[in-house]
This record gives structure tokens, C-alpha cells and sequence, in this order.
């Protein structure tokens, strides 16, 4: 998250709040009240929802609108925030469940500690899956049964040592396997395609899917 996000209060203009998101290119402002608890959320969005149309109005009228419009009449007030201890993963079904693009971090009187973004979701997920050091992406198509996704990476750690450095397998409702996508420590991932191929998985590689055009082409 970022511990240190820009803030406006109640009392502040639009037009502040306008400069603000201009001059840090943000998105979203939570509004904050004196006892530093969290008010509320306005997003450059609700600006310029607020605004009049330029059609219907001078660029004076709207300029005007912008400086005498308090903060407190066009923000979000019922905000879905997080607390600290909150895992990335909930997080990003937050977002996701309720269609925004960030979370205010808040503690349990309701004071404001930080702001997640959809970009700070995206980097986390990022680093997770390995993508910041050099990796191999592989998948391994798995039975849906104890102990299938255990005897591969025995298969490439024990046996082959190879470093596995993230692994994701997504849940898919009513399939009968699964797919497993690996980060792999090396460059070159022939040596662990080889190796679990022989021992009976169908391997793709950087996909299943890439690997399955490529033979029907």
C-alpha cells in the first residue's frame, strides 16, 4: 500500500481536489476529517460527474461551480476499506467483487493508514509470481487428486534440482484436472519439460495452450 497517499478534508473545494489529482496523478483522494478518521473517497471520476457540462455552461460558470463546491457534497461515503493485516489476495477480490479501483487502509477506530491501488494489487501479484527476477514459465496439466501437484516438484527438486521459484494453480469449478503454471530458476526449462514429460504429464511450455496451436499448425 502506500503509507503516505494524498488527502483532502470535507471543507476542501473541488477545484483543489481537481489541482491534486492533475499534480499527482492520481485517481482517487480519500477525505479525511479532523480527528483523522475516514470520511469518505473522491475519485476524479465523481469530478467529473459533479461538473457542468461544457456545452450547457461558460468555462467561467464551471470554474466557478469547482471553487465554491465542497468536497463533502459530491464524495463516496460508504467506503469499502481494508485493515493492514488484510492478505493481497482478499484485497484484489475487493476490487474486484465491488468494481473500484482502490481500497483505502484504515485501523480499527477507522483512522486512515494508507491507500492499496489496483496498481499496487498489480505489482504485488507481479512479484508473487516471480516476474521480477529471471524465470521460465511452464504449465503441468494435474489430475485433481492428493498428491499429483507433490510428485512433480519432487520430480524437478529432488530429483532434477531445479529451483522453482513461484507456483499458481487456478481453482476451476467441475474440471477433472487442473493446470499448474511454474516460475522455473533457469533460462532454458527443457531439462524440466524432459523430466516431467517422462514421467507422464503433459507439459506446455510457456503454456498448454501455446504448445497445442503450435502442433495443429
Amino acid at each position: 500500500m502506500s503509507d503516505d497517499p494524498i488527502t483532502v478534508t470535507p471543507d476542501d473545494t473541488l477545484a483543489h481536489a481537481l489541482q491534486l489529482t492533475r499534480t499527482h496523478r492520481t485517481r482517487h483522494l480519500p477525505v479525511v476529517g479532523k480527528d483523522g478518521r475516514l470520511a469518505g473517497i473522491l475519485s476524479d471520476r465523481d469530478i467529473r460527474l459533479a461538473m457542468p457540462s461544457p456545452l450547457t455552461v461558460e468555462d467561467a460558470e464551471r470554474a466557478d461551480f469547482l471553487e465554491r463546491t465542497p468536497i463533502a457534497a459530491v464524495m463516496t461515503r460508504k467506503v469499502i476499506t481494508v485493515e493492514p493485516t488484510e492478505t493481497i489476495e482478499n484485497a484484489a477480490k475487493e476490487l474486484y467483487r465491488h468494481r473500484i479501483g482502490s481500497l483505502p487502509v484504515v485501523d480499527a477506530n477507522g483512522r486512515l493508514l494508507g491507500i492499496l491501488t489496483e496498481t499496487d494489487i498489480l505489482h504485488a501479484f507481479v512479484q508473487i509470481l516471480g516476474g521480477t527476477e529471471p524465470s521460465s514459465r511452464i504449465e503441468v496439466a494435474l489430475r485433481d487428486q492428493p498428491g499429483e501437484l507433490a510428485s512433480a516438484m519432487r520430480i524437478l527438486g529432488e530429483e532434477h534440482h531445479i529451483n522453482i521459484v513461484s507456483i499458481v494453480v487456478p481453482s476451476m469449478l467441475g474440471q477433472t484436472r487442473k493446470t499448474a503454471i511454474l516460475h522455473l530458476g533457469t533460462i532454458n526449462p527443457r531439462d524440466a519439460v524432459r523430466a516431467l514429460e517422462k514421467a507422464g504429464y503433459e507439459v506446455g511450455c510457456p503454456s498448454l495452450e501455446e504448445d497445442l496451436r503450435r502442433q495443429e499448425g
